[in-house]
């Protein structure tokens, strides 16, 4: 995964989806983001039900380009056997902080 610029502001996009509890399922939606591409930040899945599970991706991305990207990989998603739903959230903007500053303002 490539790793955004210390320094730039980037894009956190996250995408919820409401699957059947299934591994390979949950494999083949984070392989439609490798396919294209698309650098995952962050993906969370937790049991929602006794057969139900909600996965969590966030992706970077930034500009028009990388959300319609996105909105198409969800609604492939979406089309899989196995998803009862699918949606994106909406984008947050984030600042990472330099490593630097983090360790200077850290307690001793």
């Amino acid at each position: 995964m490539n790793q955004p610029h210390a320094t730039s502001p980037w894009t956190r996009l996250e995408q919820v989806y409401l699957i059947e509890r299934d591994a390979g399922l949950l494999c083949r939606i984070l392989g439609l983001y490798a396919a294209r591409g698309i650098d995952v930040l962050a993906a969370d899945y937790a049991y929602a039900a006794q057969d139900v599970m909600t996965l969590k991706v966030s992706a970077a991305g930034d500009g028009a380009d990388a959300a319609e990207t996105l909105r198409v990989l969800v609604e492939k998603a979406a089309s899989l056997v196995g998803v009862i739903a699918a949606a994106m959230q909406p984008p947050a903007r984030h600042r990472p902080i330099p490593l630097s500053a983090a360790c200077e303002s850290a307690p001793a």
